[in-house]
């Protein structure tokens, strides 16, 4: 709970950053959720520790027992026996096979913005993804996929640098606030010439 001294200091800093003042109701809440998220960061902090000081006697990796996160790679919710931890992140275990296989390269652990998976042309180029494996067929891209235990697509990936002169540089987003003051992420606009030619 917010002391009446931090309150206070709250008040103070909201009207010089903002330029306006708020109730005590308002300080309350918009503080009491400012030290949520400071928690919260520090218990997450705290908990990637942990798992770094286990990786020391784990160099290999470790299954997360204590909870539920999310693949680096494919979003996947994973936790127990079907996770992995290692310098790579946290991974689904299809991702972990694709990695140990060089199917897909350690770098797309560490950096989304390296590669494109098929979903993200709807979202970024208005691109549907039968257009997108169309051109992988024609040879115009080169992707990686990922396959499950059945042998059926879990996902696919095109990397950036495998794709020279075709796939820019994932585009740069800014926040936007519209007419009743709430804000949306927008993309640049980036075409695709070169692979609709």
């Amino acid at each position: 709970m917010l002391s009446k001294k931090s309150l206070k200091e709250f008040k103070k800093i909201y009207k010089k950053e903002f330029g306006e003042e708020i109730s005590d109701q308002e300080a309350f809440k918009q503080g009491t959720n400012l030290v949520n998220l400071f928690k919260l960061l520090y218990e997450v902090d705290h908990r990637e520790r942990g798992w770094k000081k286990k990786l020391e006697e784990n160099p290999k990796g470790f299954h997360l027992t204590d909870g539920s996160y999310s693949c680096c790679i494919c979003g996947q919710n994973v936790s127990g026996d079907n996770s992995w931890y290692d310098q790579n992140g946290i991974k689904c275990l299809l991702c972990q096979e694709a990695i140990e296989d060089n199917i897909i390269p350690p770098e797309a652990c560490h950096n989304k913005d390296s590669w494109y998976a098929i979903w993200e042309f709807d979202y970024y180029f208005k691109m549907k993804s039968a257009t997108v494996r169309k051109f992988i067929r024609q040879g115009k891209l080169k992707a990686r996929i990922i396959l499950n235990e059945n042998g059926r697509t879990h996902l696919e990936i095109l990397m950036i640098k495998e794709n020279p002169d075709v796939l820019p540089a994932k585009p740069k987003s800014h926040l936007v606030r519209d007419g009743k003051g709430m804000c949306h992420i927008e993309y640049e606009e980036v075409k695709l010439n070169k692979l609709l030619k």
